[in-house]
């Protein structure tokens, strides 16, 4: 086991969790510039990414594009975000017409990669906005969907870590190895089982407004979807030749890293929220 790395996770993680906590149970203004900052630097990250790969996204239009998604969502005008996504593609589409060619460069794919990042980082991510809002839409009590917010990041949390070490453990058998040679079935249902428990813990502690069956069903998507979603970037990562996204956080790679396993579970707890009328 790599203590150094340990320790730096560890350290990153009593700094900035409680912020992360924080503006989710606060939401308003705090969660929006939260969000902003993490979708700001992951756009920042995949479009890197894509580079490696020869693409040339326009990533200041992508960018703003992407910032763009989350204060529609959080005024709630989401019924927008289409007008905003054209915008997007009339503006990408004039620019990469006059744009000067690069040797190897692909407008299709230029094109292609700077919308498929701003939907992919910003359009999963702006869901987490969406639950945090679900009052404007069901009437409910704004302080209780803080708490299922919080909910959410702690059952992740909890899944990625207890994944780590029961993996670390008992491994044995690889769970993906094309995509992710580290990870086993051992450290996988070790996570999700991590992940049902700590949504029932906080639902028996700070969570307000949800049945047991509710947090049982999040720490079900956390503990699967999750991980799969790891996965996900796990394979944009390979795809692109690197290890992780970016050096920005010691210890644990770049934001894109660290909010990966967000990216799915947060619009499938959305809808699943909306099903069940909370």
């Amino acid at each position: 086991m790599d203590w150094r790395n340990l320790g730096q996770r560890v350290i990153v993680g009593v700094i900035f969790i409680p912020v992360i906590l924080f503006a989710s149970w606060y939401g308003k203004q705090a969660f929006l510039l939260l969000l902003e900052v993490i979708i700001g630097v992951a756009l920042i990250e995949f479009y890197d990414l894509a580079k490696n790969k020869n693409v040339q996204p326009q990533r200041e239009v992508g960018i703003l594009g992407g910032l763009g998604l989350v204060p529609l969502m959080y005024s709630g005008n989401a019924d927008k975000v289409w007008l905003l996504f054209m915008s997007m593609v009339v503006l990408l589409l004039l620019i990469e017409l006059f744009r000067k060619p690069s040797p190897n460069g692909s407008p299709l794919l230029n094109v292609a990669t700077t919308v498929f990042g701003a939907a992919y980082v910003a359009g999963l991510l702006s869901f987490l906005m969406l639950i945090r809002e679900m009052p404007r839409v069901t009437g409910g009590d704004y302080a209780h969907t803080g708490t299922w917010l919080v909910m959410i990041f702690v059952t992740i949390w909890i899944c990625d870590t207890a994944a780590y070490f029961v993996g670390l453990g008992f491994g044995k058998h690889k769970l993906y190895e094309r995509v992710s040679p580290k990870k086993t079935w051992e450290g996988a249902i070790g996570g999700l089982i991590f992940a049902v428990l700590a949504a029932l813990a906080c639902h028996a502690t700070f969570v307000k407004g949800l049945r047991v069956i509710d947090a049982a069903i999040i720490g079900v998507l956390a503990g699967t979807v999750g991980q799969m979603s790891d996965l996900v970037e796990s394979l944009f990562k390979r795809d692109a030749g690197v290890k992780d996204s970016s050096v920005l956080i010691p210890g644990h790679g770049g934001i894109l890293d660290r909010f990966d396993s967000e990216m799915l579970v947060a619009p499938l707890v959305y809808f699943y929220l909306l099903v069940v009328g909370v």
